[in-house]
């Protein structure tokens, strides 16, 4: 085994990692510095450069790595070192990122995962192409002489799975996200954690701003942001979904999508658990909805879920899932009473008593120890908010229950869940289910219903899929399909 290092590139990778890092210091601090202070601005400025270059470079210098046919063994760090050895076959996910800075230099970062720790085992901040294909080479030939590709799954061509997302339902997918709205008040929220390090004459002036604009100019720029904030979403959803594609590849998944960021993800199919489908409130309205999987073990560190497939249609969901992952157990056909007839009622009832009781505890606590709050103008629009809230609950809540869905179908049983907003369903084959519990008040024996709640593996942790008023005798054709 010959000792490598990372290409040259990774050196300017960490440096301006560095500069992330440090970026709200610097900032701060040349907003703080006094005037007598500025003539040594450019050696101060020089001196961080010198620092974090030298950083960067000794970080590059002392991460080596080196492999052979059957494992790869990584070192890294001068006083607290670090030594990793992965075999090749035990690699469960190889992540590809090619940033479009990354391009001209023919780099990539990559992380392998061998799963059961959380996080990636192996990060390379910037290898070569050429270092890169090696080592997916060697665990593409690692894994094959331990389980033939025909052992696991029949071959098929890889035209025959692909899935490509077209343009125009990835701009309607977008346009559908809302995202814009998160990303204004994660803004608001930064401000307002930054405000009181800001000096005293940057907030005198932005206060002096404010305090001087009507009621329209303030409102026009809250419209102004939101907007602005919608755009950069939508950009956001545009480039991370860009030519999005599915390849089946031996006993693999290769996952491939970005614009500015080309990522390529290898999964293997004995790591899915379930097929998630997510559909929210606005998407059902162009009838669109997205397919994620639950994986076993840890995923990408810097995704929240696995997407499978982004954007899809109704119509087209189990067509493509079959396409995508070359099995025919989506076509459920034995579909079970999911809820009995009052459930609705009931998941109303509960709620309103729920709220009720809050109104209740608050209006006594206003009375006793805020008096002065306790005058007609406040009473009645406190009922008109209740009267409100108790629409939205009851149309929630009815959804919630009209949503739900109980059908399997020889190995596969799909459940689907709402609160009342986002739709989910779950195709789950009977051996990756962990546990079914069943639970609820005494009540609901006289109902012949109990709450169902179906636990599958996600991550390191477990995912919970709970349905709620299931009749009893749903739940005996349940056990019985489990046996089987």
């Amino acid at each position: 085994m010959t000792k490598q290092h990372q290409s040259w590139f990774a050196i300017v990778v960490n440096f301006f990692s560095h500069i992330k890092i440090m970026i709200w210091p610097i900032i701060l601090g040349l907003f703080n510095i006094k005037n007598d202070g500025v003539i040594f601005l450019p050696l101060i400025v020089l001196g961080m450069f010198v620092v974090f270059i030298g950083s960067a470079w000794i970080q590059w210098l002392f991460f080596t790595f080196e492999f052979d046919d059957n494992e790869l063994s990584v070192k890294q760090g001068i006083f607290n070192k670090k030594q990793v050895h992965v075999p090749f076959e035990r690699i469960q996910t190889i992540s590809r990122t090619v940033p479009f800075y990354y391009q001209p230099f023919q780099s990539v970062r990559l992380q392998i995962d061998t799963s059961g720790q959380g996080k990636p085992e192996v990060v390379f901040d910037a290898l070569s192409l050429t270092q890169a294909d090696i080592l997916e080479q060697k665990r593409r030939s690692a894994q094959n002489k331990k389980a033939s590709v025909e052992e696991i799954r029949p071959k098929q061509s890889i035209a025959e799975l692909r899935y490509h997302v077209t343009n125009s339902d990835l701009m309607l997918y977008a346009v559908t996200s809302l995202s814009g709205l998160g990303g204004f008040l994660a803004l608001f929220t930064l401000w307002t954690q930054i405000d009181d390090l800001l000096p005293k004459h940057l907030k005198a002036t932005f206060t002096n701003f404010v305090n001087h604009q009507s009621v329209i100019v303030l409102s026009s720029l809250i419209v102004i942001g939101l907007l602005i904030g919608i755009v950069v979403g939508f950009f956001r959803i545009y480039n991370q979904y860009f030519d999005f594609k599915v390849l089946h590849e031996d006993n693999h998944l290769v996952i491939s999508r970005g614009l500015l960021a080309r990522k390529s993800v290898q999964l293997k199919f004995s790591r899915i658990q379930a097929v998630q489908l997510r559909q929210t409130l606005l998407r059902r309205m162009v009838k669109l909805m997205n397919a994620n999987v639950l994986l076993s073990a840890s995923r990408d560190q810097d995704d929240k879920k696995t997407i499978l497939i982004p954007v899809v249609s109704n119509q087209k969901v189990t067509t493509t899932l079959r396409k995508v992952l070359g099995v025919g157990d989506f076509d459920i056909k034995q579909w079970q009473t999911s809820a009995i007839k009052a459930a609705a009622w009931y998941q109303v009832r509960f709620s309103l008593l729920r709220m009720a009781t809050t109104i209740v505890v608050l209006s006594g606590i206003l009375r006793i120890w805020l008096p002065k709050f306790w005058d007609w103008h406040n009473i009645l629009l406190g009922i008109l908010i209740t009267l409100v809230v108790a629409v939205f609950l009851i149309l929630k809540n009815t959804m919630t229950i009209k949503d739900q869905k109980i059908g399997y179908h020889e190995s596969v049983i799909y459940l689907q869940r709402s609160n009342g907003l986002t739709k989910e369903g779950y195709f789950i084959t009977r051996d990756k289910i962990q546990g079914v519990n069943t639970h609820g008040m005494f009540t609901l024996t006289t109902k012949k219903a109990t709450h169902l709640d179906i636990i599958v593996r996600d991550d390191n942790g477990g995912h919970m899929i709970h349905l709620r008023y299931v009749p009893e005798e749903t739940i005996q054709n349940i056990n019985k399909w489990l046996l089987l």
